[in-house]
């Protein structure tokens, strides 16, 4: 197969030449460049392949953006493990709706049954690249960056998400409209949710061992929110130092320092590092999770109280727009019709009559009720996109709203498990109800025996009240962990309200994107018809004489 490299329409390897722009067809350098996916998207280029997936570059077929498609491998075409890892990469990444997440705009299934989903193109470089180019960050640069890489992960931690391959490549560093850079984290395709056991493979180490936690290590392969952050303290570290905390050749070599070697400060490689944040540093890479910050709403608050405002601003990818052209599908149909013009004014000037042979009348008959149907079929894909457009964004913006109101319960929650953290709550003394109970007691008895000997100390009035001061301690603390289980049970309840609002469109979503698909391979059928029928023609009339002039018309309309 050939592909024009302008309108990416698709011809069999024995045409030249593109019918609709004239230009030079290119041999197909992917089989699924020049198709129409679910009706929607264009596939232009190929951008990557790694080992799971091939990525593309897409444009909507109504023209309104450019889209990164990543579609599955035919090797894990028949494993249902892979595909329902991909399908959670899309359902996940599309409920987290936050800018410092890649966002990702619809998935579904490929014509062969291979899972794909389309996502945010974005423009800028991986961060192990720019570690490349420059080897180090100064302090200012890390804060900015490690503090949006924390907001990131502390709404895919809020929402119950688990990244579990944060790395440099994992990192995409973009522009806002003022040129600051803008972190996305992308390729939650391995991220788990806590409770996931269900994609849990015996012996299956998922995730890079170079940015691995040591508890990821361990028999269980223990995940944790916390595992996230020790890999964002590895970032920081080399983002600081221009180098990796240990060296290995081999993941055994790896497993020995995440768990054993202790990390070197960061002032010793890195002297002008502050002392605040070779701290944080030092807290995310402890062996132990317990020993990190509580969560990444702690390295949030930790990072802001070092930024300068500009830093702690929020800031969104500026948009792509000026790739965005007229829709490929658009500039078709007006080519077609401007070639089905000039076949009927041939046929005119060659039978003045009217008396054409029948075959060819019926061709260009055929030829305008194809392009009549083909600009119905884009009307009609036209509205229903808009409507799916409307769905999407009241959805998105929805979710934003519950991501926000989330975020807030987070950020206290986190206040709330900081105040606990080193707290131990022991087992209530005697008949107490509560520790409030306990304290009242403890104080009741020390008032009573100094009643009794009130004109000189009592070692027995002196142990009820440190009973009492023993009590009121642990009272505060029963205190700060029911307000952590308050809080707990309200983001709770706010991300069911969030996997509720998913459920109640996709019925809808489901809908119209049939719609769309069914509309999509219509099109290509009767874009394909056109293409034999202009064949066809071009065969018939293109050795008439009386005609030279209205094919050099064609050539020129296909070029202009």
């Amino acid at each position: 197969m050939k592909v024009c490299p302008r309108c990416r329409l698709r011809y069999e390897d024995a045409a030249l030449y593109c019918l609709v722009d004239g230009a030079a067809l290119e041999q197909l350098a992917d089989p699924r460049i020049g198709t129409l996916l679910a009706g929607r998207y264009l596939i232009e280029e190929v951008l990557g392949r790694g080992g799971m997936a091939t990525v593309y570059r897409a444009q909507h077929s109504l023209g309104r953006r450019q889209v990164a498609v990543k579609v599955l491998h035919e090797c894990f075409a028949d494993d249902l493990v892979f595909h329902e890892r991909f399908a959670r990469e899309a359902e996940k990444a599309k409920a987290l709706a936050h800018p410092n997440i890649l966002e990702v705009y619809d998935f579904g299934r490929t014509d062969d049954g291979l899972p794909y989903l389309t996502m945010e193109l974005l423009d800028g470089r991986p961060l192990d690249q720019a570690l490349k180019r420059r080897g180090s960050f100064d302090a200012a640069e890390t804060i900015a960056l490690g503090l949006q890489i924390a907001r990131g992960l502390s709404r895919a931690h809020d929402l119950g998400v688990i990244h579990r391959d944060v790395k440099p490549e994992n990192i995409f560093l973009c522009r806002s409209d003022d040129g600051t850079p803008v972190v996305k984290i992308v390729d939650f395709g391995i991220a788990i949710q806590r409770d996931d056991r269900r994609l849990t493979v015996d012996g299956q180490m998922l995730g890079s061992p170079r940015y691995m936690a040591p508890e990821r290590f361990r028999a269980k392969q223990l995940v944790l929110p916390a595992s996230d952050l020790y890999a964002l303290g590895l970032i920081l570290f080399e983002m600081l130092t221009g180098r990796f905390p240990f060296e290995s050749e081999n993941i055994t070599g790896f497993l020995l320092h995440h768990m054993e070697t202790p990390p070197p400060r960061v002032r010793s490689l890195a002297p002008t590092c502050p002392p605040a944040l070779d701290d944080l540093v030092d807290e995310l890479l402890a062996k132990d999770p317990t020993q990190r910050p509580v969560d990444a709403h702690a390295v949030v608050a930790a990072l802001e109280a070092m930024a300068p405002e500009s830093a702690r601003r929020v800031r969104v990818v500026s948009a792509l727009s000026p790739q965005l052209r007229e829709s490929g599908v658009a500039l078709r149909l007006e080519a077609w019709a401007h070639r089905a013009a000039t076949y009927a004014q041939m046929l005119d000037r060659s039978w003045p009559n009217g008396d054409a042979p029948k075959d060819l009348a019926e061709r260009v008959a055929e030829l305008h009720a194809s392009i009549a149907r083909l600009r119905t079929l884009h009307k009609s894909a036209k509205t229903t996109e808009d409507a799916l457009g409307g769905l999407e964004a009241r959805v998105k913006a929805d979710r934003e709203r519950l991501g926000h109101a989330i975020q807030e319960l987070a950020e206290d929650l986190s206040k709330a498990k900081a105040r606990v953290r080193g707290s131990t709550l022991r087992t209530l003394p005697g008949e107490a109800g509560s520790w409030a109970g306990a304290y009242r007691a403890a104080l009741s008895k020390a008032m009573e025996l100094d009643m009794r000997h009130p004109s000189s100390p009592s070692p027995e009035v002196l142990s009820a009240l440190e009973e009492a001061k023993a009590a009121y301690e642990q009272w505060i603390v029963e205190q700060r962990i029911s307000g952590a289980s308050d809080l707990e049970f309200q983001i709770d309840a706010l991300r069911r309200r969030l996997a509720d609002l998913d459920e109640e469109a996709r019925s809808e979503r489901d809908r119209m994107a049939k719609v769309l698909e069914a509309n999509g391979e219509e099109r290509a059928r009767l874009e394909d018809r056109l293409v034999d029928l202009s064949r066809e023609l071009n065969a018939e009339l293109s050795q008439r004489s009386d005609l030279t002039d209205l094919f050099a018309r064609l050539r020129a309309g296909a070029a202009s």
